[in-house]
């Protein structure tokens, strides 16, 4: 059962192990909920207010420094808030940054993480998309790490996983890394 709520959602950029990835947080009446999906990289960081759908509310826990912490995440309606993203105009701004991913790379240019330097060449860290873990296999980079984006969507990351064993990197668990 899914209900429609008005709300305010607020998208910022998060620093992870595997490099930056975004996430929100849902104010609404009658409460505020943590928002974790791949859709959200359509938005820029900001505020966005309109209705939202609600599929599922989530207690979730996890460990930290000798204590536990518990949050309530909220489960929406992805195509929902794809249209939405449509609607404020940011999903053309992400398919033609994708599209131009192959001459300049978005996330290197925009710095929001620091590139590797590899024979002069600059190269992100951390491979965001399946155009960047490709363009890291055409310049040769001699280990590639996938971000938080690919490794949260299991189809993008059974493709990147294909493409980077067919150019012969081999995975070294321990260091989370593809190496040639």
């Amino acid at each position: 059962m899914s209900m429609t709520i008005q709300g305010t959602l607020t998208v910022q950029v998060i620093q992870g192990r595997r490099g930056p990835f975004k996430t929100a947080k849902l104010a609404t009446s009658i409460g505020t909920f943590d928002v974790k999906n791949p859709i959200l990289k359509q938005f820029e960081p900001g505020n966005y207010e309109g209705n939202f759908i609600l599929n599922q509310l989530k207690v979730k826990t996890f460990e930290w420094g000798g204590g536990a912490t518990s949050y309530i995440d909220a489960a929406l309606d992805w195509q929902h808030l794809a249209d939405f993203a449509q609607e404020c105009g940011l999903s053309a701004e992400v398919e033609e940054q994708s599209s131009q991913a192959s001459t300049v790379d978005p996330v290197s240019e925009s710095g929001a993480f620091d590139p590797v330097s590899e024979n002069g060449i600059e190269f992100p860290e951390f491979a965001e998309t399946l155009n960047q873990v490709e363009q890291m296999i055409e310049n040769k980079c001699s280990h590639i790490s996938f971000g938080e984006y690919i490794l949260a969507d299991r189809e993008d990351l059974k493709c990147a996983v294909e493409l980077v064993r067919e150019a012969g990197y081999s995975y070294n668990p321990r260091e989370k890394r593809w190496y040639v």
